[in-house]
């Protein structure tokens, strides 16, 4: 079943929807006179998101409720953990397939999920209320008097940049921590080692490098808790950190990354080494934006050529140095935060 929208359309309308004062844009279906939006967009109220295959349903999870929207029916099975029973009823519009992507009835999920909807009738806004309260374990840098400052290195460990930067570091006797792939950890275990043997920090950055949001809460933790067991595989350990890639996440991941334990490690100060920058325009963007507790995210693999990455890491170490600076991993900066 699909949604009647125009021939002409060659694209769906966009609107930003408050989630507790927070604005957030989404594509969204008007359909009998009832505001459909993407599944995965009730991610941003913190509730888990699925979909079951087997009975092609969508299916929401928040705290004690847990309901499903097969696709194509205006119906909601709802679960009764006591009873162990799904029970049916009608919800005011049909879940829909639309060009790939599913739509639900807003109103009906954020209600059946404890939340307040209501319609800002003057600046013409929806804002949901979700209820929830989700405890947020970001850290983009810390605060400190102490000249203190962190190297992240992301995506890898491979075989060409992880090697020299290694050797930089051990020459210049640096710690830095270092957000893994799970996959490139399977292909590279020897590299892996090198990096927890030389007394770095290692992070989780899933297992192929997705973005989190476009993902189903079941992909995430899988993302999420393969590569943990391919770390502790390889290493004899597991992490506690957790980058997202691209820096993309909802509130669905933070209730995942809090039940898993990883605390979501982002940062201040972007080289935008990834973009092939030059050792001078990486060096130049330290500068701008570095301060005592900062965090600075590099590339050891993906993006383009990182030949840049590399020539400007020795000069970061030293002109920080002469300013006073001492480089820790993630662990120690978080631990001498004020």
């Amino acid at each position: 079943m699909s949604p009647i929208v125009e021939a002409q359309e060659s694209k769906l309308p966009e609107a930003a929807i408050y989630i507790d004062k927070q604005p957030i844009n989404t594509r969204y279906i008007m359909r009998d006179d009832h505001l459909l939006v993407p599944a995965l967009f009730l991610k941003n109220t913190g509730a888990q998101v699925d979909k079951n295959e087997k009975y092609n349903s969508i299916v929401f999870k928040m705290k004690n409720k847990l309901f499903s929207l097969p696709i194509g029916t205006n119906y909601l099975d709802d679960y009764n953990s006591w009873l162990d029973i799904w029970k049916r009823s009608t919800i005011s519009t049909a879940t829909v397939n639309f060009r790939g992507e599913i739509f639900v009835p807003l109103i009906d999920v954020a209600t059946k999920l404890g939340m307040n909807v209501t319609y800002d009738s003057v600046n013409k806004t929806t804002l949901i209320t979700t209820n929830y309260t989700i405890e947020s374990n970001l850290v983009r840098n810390v605060n400190t008097t102490e000249k203190l400052v962190a190297l992240t290195f992301d995506d890898g460990p491979e075989d060409k940049y992880t090697p020299e930067i290694l050797d930089i570091l051990k020459e210049k006797g640096v710690k830095a921590t270092f957000y893994v792939v799970g996959q490139q950890i399977e292909k590279f275990p020897e590299q892996m080692r090198r990096i927890v043997n030389e007394g770095h920090g290692i992070g989780n950055h899933t297992w192929s490098h997705p973005d989190l949001k476009n993902k189903w809460s079941a992909t995430v933790k899988e993302e999420l808790l393969s590569t943990q067991d391919q770390i502790e595989k390889v290493v004899g350990l597991q992490s506690d950190l957790v980058r997202p890639p691209y820096g993309s996440y909802t509130k669905a991941e933070t209730v995942l990354f809090n039940e898993i334990g990883l605390k979501n490690i982002l940062w201040n100060v972007d080289t935008e080494d990834w973009s092939g920058n030059s050792a001078d325009e990486i060096l130049s963007n330290v500068r701008k934006d570095l301060a005592p507790g900062s965090i600075v995210l590099q590339h050891n693999f993906g993006g383009n050529f990182l030949d840049g990455t590399v020539e400007a890491l020795p000069r970061i170490i030293d002109e920080l140095h002469e300013e006073g600076y001492q480089f820790v991993t993630i662990h120690t900066l978080l631990d001498r935060a004020k």
